[in-house]
Order: structure tokens, then sequence, then C-alpha cells
């Protein structure tokens, strides 16, 4: 079941690339409309990872040609050496023929490998087709086209013709409306398998006044994807087949209206949007057989009804911001078993409980509140406020995951400009989470999770000198409701302290000295809340520290320094008495090197080797290489 759904991931992954969105043009000439090259190379621990990405488009008053190029490849090397290598390219060309018509060709390929072992490891996708648009008006574009696909799976090679159109329609205005829309219908039949996707969405815009828009927006959506995974001996044995093939297909549509309303010379603006959602989600294996019946793997059926309302109101002057939004979503979601002929009915009435047990219906509520204040020129206050109820229901008497779920989130901070060169901030944040089962089956899981934050820092810039640090306090209380009653739920805490320090000392024009530090300092420990008292159990110390020195030397940055790193766990008996656990050290030499070959090329080579000490006093080396260059064109 595992390498099922891996396969099914990776498949659907695949032609997600190569479609790139359900709500994209694949035809676009936007989509190669900028220049890019980066090439990197890193390597951590026993991990090496290279990457490849190239964007380039040629433009001329006729023609257009332009490609993307994504290369991704991964070696871990243990006791044995494990390469994945993922390819992902495509092409485009387009000549104009004359101001209605424009007609070109489009290659996509994408290779996935992996030399493991496992249910899926190898994949392609080759496809080329060609494309006429047609532009019958300004802001109108239809483009249909044909071609041919070459598609591998799990070792089965399956070719085809694909075939399609896209249309749509840009800003297109009549009268005191706005049209857009956007059309596509994509085929691929490759014998046994056949795949397709439909969309259409459209937006119709009416603005009454300067300050007044409504928006009403449709959209549906139909993908089928089929893919292979292995036959059972007995499906295989009467079918004479190797692999099954299963289909899935998923739709999706919703109708939507929206209000913008902007007062005229007035702070405020309101926003309101509604919507109704449909989705449906049907699962069909080509190839069943009724001699061997397994009540665990047997087809579905998913339906979901969903109901959103969103507003937003925004205050808006010279030294105050505020911005009050609220969100309600109702979702209602079944699931059912395919009955297909043959099947007893004492099999399906087992599935049939078994999926009743999976539909649920749920209602969110979400309110937050958000603002910035001015006080003065030197002085301002942020604050966040953020509210969540949750209401989640099953209605089969065997599932008992009904619960009500609160969460709250604050946060205000102060910010003081001292003078030009000194900054500080004071920030406060907590929240509040609870979680109540309401069938005394799973109430042993209902707790409250409290947890506070303090933290307070500094910026600090003078002529030679800048520093930014920063100092946290946090505590998490978790407290389960009926610990006493099952010694699995236990209350606990986790505290911890934690100090940043980031500064830069100029020493000349060329020469800076660099340090990047910090420390935490962790508990954790049982807790009750009932006397806010705790006997810590666990005790972590974290120190991580690098300084170095650059030196700039027309274009090229040279930067050598150390890098240090420990973690230390002490198991603490009786509240008080730390023994250590276990201990990790490292500390050695790192060097960078960074050209500016011009504004647009740039080139960075960082490394660094790692003396590593444990707690069995043995010590080994690490070297780690990060290799990268970036050309914008």
């Amino acid at each position: 079941m595992i390498r099922k759904i891996f396969f099914l991931l990776i498949v659907i992954s695949i032609n997600a690339f190569a479609q790139l969105s359900k709500d994209s043009l694949l035809f676009s000439t936007q989509a190669y409309s900028d220049k890019q090259l980066s090439n990197s190379y890193e390597k951590l621990l026993n991990t090496h990872n290279f990457n490849f990405f190239a964007k380039y488009f040629f433009s001329s008053k006729n023609l257009f040609f332009g490609f993307k190029e994504n290369f991704n490849s991964t070696v871990i090397k243990t006791s044995s050496t494990n390469i994945k290598d993922e390819q992902y390219l495509w092409a485009l060309g387009q000549f104009t023929l004359n101001q209605h018509f424009k007609a070109g060709l489009h290659f996509n390929n994408n290779i996935y490998s992996d030399d493991r072992n496992i249910g899926l490891n190898k994949a392609s996708l080759l496809t080329s087709s060609v494309f006429v648009k047609y532009m019958p008006a300004e802001k109108i574009q239809i483009t249909p086209f044909v071609g041919f696909e070459q598609n591998n799976q799990i070792g089965v090679k399956d070719a085809g013709l694909i075939y399609g159109a896209e249309a749509n329609i840009d800003r297109y205005e009549t009268g005191d409306f706005e049209i857009n829309s956007l059309f596509k219908l994509h085929n691929e039949n490759i014998s046994p398998r056949k795949n397709s996707l439909s969309v259409f969405s459209f937006d119709l815009k009416n603005s009454f006044e300067e300050n007044f828009t409504n928006t009403i927006s449709a959209y549906y959506s139909q993908q089928r994807r089929d893919f292979y995974f292995l036959a059972d001996q007995t499906t295989a044995s009467e079918f004479d087949i190797i692999n099954n093939i299963q289909s899935r297909t998923e739709s999706s549509y919703f109708i939507q209206d929206r209000i913008r309303f902007l007062p005229q010379d007035s702070p405020f603006s309101f926003d309101l949007q509604g919507r109704v959602a449909w989705r449906g989600i049907e699962r069909e294996t080509r190839y069943i057989s009724t001699k061997s019946v397994a009540v665990s793997n047997y087809d579905t059926q998913i339906e979901e009804f969903k109901l959103e309302f969103a507003s937003l109101a925004e205050y808006t002057s010279n030294d105050f911001l505020l911005s009050l939004r609220f969100t309600f979503t109702e979702r209602d979601e079944k699931h059912q078993p395919v009955r297909y002929e043959g099947l007893s009915t004492t099999i399906f009435e087992e599935r049939e409980r078994l999926e009743d047990q999976k539909n649920n219906s749920s209602q969110l509520a979400n309110l937050s509140v958000s603002g910035m204040w001015s006080l003065s020129r030197n002085d301002k206050v942020v604050f966040n406020l953020f509210h969540r109820k949750l209401k989640y229901d099953t209605p089969a008497k065997e599932n008992f995951d009904d619960r009500d779920e609160l969460l709250s989130i604050g946060r205000i901070m102060y910010e003081h400009q001292f003078n030009p060169f000194f900054k500080a901030f004071v920030n406060l944040e907590g929240s509040l989470n609870k979680t109540i089962y309401i069938f005394a089956e799973r109430s042993a899981n209902n707790n409250i999770k409290r947890t506070i934050k303090l933290s307070s820092g500094a910026f600090f810039q003078t002529g030679n000198l800048t520093s930014m640090n920063s100092a946290e306090v946090s505590a998490n209380y978790t407290v389960f409701d009926y610990e006493e009653l099952n010694p699995n739920f236990r209350s606990y805490s986790f505290r911890q302290f934690v100090f940043r320090d980031s500064s830069q000392f100029t020493f000349t024009k060329t020469t800076k000295l660099l340090l990047a530090c910090y420390v935490k300092l962790s508990e954790q420990g049982d807790f009750k809340w009932s006397n806010f008292s705790g006997k810590p159990q666990r005790y972590l110390q974290e120190i991580f520290a690098e300084p170095k020195i650059n030196y700039n030397y027309f274009g090229f940055i040279l930067g050598i320094g150390a890098r240090y790193f420990s973690l230390s766990t002490f198991n603490i008996k009786n509240g008080t008495i730390k023994s250590k656990a276990s201990n990790y050290e490292s500390l050695g030499p790192l060097a960078e090197l960074t050209y500016f070959i011009s504004s647009r090329i740039s080139l960075k080579f960082l490394g660094w080797l790692e003396y590593i000490k444990a707690e069995d006093k043995t010590t080994r080396e690490m070297a780690n290489l990060s290799l990268r260059l970036n050309y914008q064109f």
C-alpha cells in the first residue's frame, strides 16, 4: 500500500510539472519572459546535491523562442550509494503569421530516476505538439493544438495522441463590465491509459462607481489520471495482465461573489466575499476479480460541499493602521464504496460501514485583528490578535473523533528609536490552544496548551560597528484533563532561553570582521497546573558561533574564519541533579569566496571542515562544500 501511495504521488508530480498549473496557459510566452541561469553544488554530511536551472528567450518582430530547464541530482553515501535524478525541460517556439494568427511548437521532457529498489524508481514523460493561436479580437485568444506523447511508468511505455484547445479573455471591457475568462481542454490518449483535463473559469467585474466594484466568478475543473500498479496474482491470472490500471478523477466547481467598497475621502475600506464550492473524487480500478475479494482494497467515491464567507474592514491614516478580518467555513464530506457486478451484499455492506466512518462535517470560524500605531516619529506599537474555533463532527457511531478546538494568539511589540544610531524593541506574545473530544473514548486526549514568549532586542549602527542582538525567554505548558486516570498522558512543560547576536566591525574599506552566534538553553519536565509546579526531566544546551574576516579586492570577497557547534543533553534526577546523557561538539575552519564578475554574474564558494567529538571521545572529520553560480541576463 505504501508503494502505491508513493507511486501515485510521483505520477501526479510529474504530470503537474508537465502542465504547469490547472489555471495557467501551457502555450503562453509569459512563462519564458525573463532570463536566468543558476548552478549550485552542496555537500552536507554524507549528502551531495547538484542543481541546475536555466531560463532563456529570444524575441524578434515575428519570432519568439524560449526554454526552461531544471535538473536536480541527489547522491547519498552511507553503507551504499543512492543516486536520485530529476529533470524537467520545457521549450516553446512561435512565429507570427499576421495580426490574427500565430503558429508554433511546444516541447516538454520530464525524467525521474532513483536507483533504490522501490515501487517506482523510473518514470519519464515526453510530449511534442503543434499549436495555432487565433486572435479574433483584442484581448481574446483561442489556441487549438495536437501532438504526440510518450509516457513511461514502472517500465511500461505508452504512446499516443494528445490534443485539445486553450482560450482566454484578458480584461475585455464592454460597457461597465470587465470580463476575464479561461478555458482549457487537454486529452492524452496513451492507450491503454487516458488522461484528461478540463478547466473553465469566468470573472465578471462591474464597477458601479469608482469606489464600488462587484465581481461574480464561476469555476469548473475535471482532471483524470490513470496510473499503473502491480496486479495481484489472482487478477493477473484471470485477465492475463501484469499491471493493473487505476483511474482517479477529481471534479471541482464553485460560484463566488465579491464586493469591494472604498468610500471617497474616507480612511475606511470594506471587502465581502461569499463562495459555494463542490468537489468530487472517484477512484476506479480497471480489472477487478471477484474470485479473491479483499475488504480493505476497493474503489471509492468522495463528495465534498463547502460554504465560505469572508469579510475585511480596514482603517488607514497617517499614524494608525487597523485591519479586521472574519472568515467562516462550513464543510461536509461523504465517503462511499463503488459497487460492481459480482460483489456480494455482505462484503459491500462491510465496505460501506468502513467508508461511513470517514464521513465528517466541520465548522471553522477565524477572527483576526492587526494594526500599527505610530505614537511619534520615534515610537511605534504593532499588535496582532487571532482567534479560531473549530467544530468537527462525525456521524458514524464507530467514529469517536468528534471534537471542539479553540485557538487564541496575541502579540504586541513596542519599538523606540533612541537616536539615528540605536533602536530597540520589546515584544510579548502568547497563545492558548484547547482541544476537547466529545466522547469518553477519546476524552483522555483533552488538553490545553499555553505558551508565552517575551523578547527584547536592539540594533546599533555607528561608523565602524553594526550590531543586532536579541534575548528571548519562552514557556510552553501542555496540560491533560484526565492524566490521573490515564498514565500514558502526562502534563509537561518546556522552557527555553535564547540569545542571538549578529555583529560586523569594519576595519578598513576592504576588511571586515563578522560574528554570528547564539546560545539556547532548554528544559523539559513534568508539570502540574493546579499548583503551577514542575519537575524537570531533561536539559539541553546548544551553542553556535561563527567568527569570520572578509576581505574585498576588486569584486573578490574572501572570507576566512571558524565554525563551532555543540549540543549537550542532560538527564535530571530528583528535579535538581544533572547527569550528562549525550554530547556532540564540532569545530573547524571555514573559507568563503564570492566573486562578482559583473552586476549580473556572481560566483560563491563556501566550505568548512568539521572535527567532530562525541561522548565516546572519538574524533572524526567531515567536509562540507557549497558552490553557487548565478547569472541574471
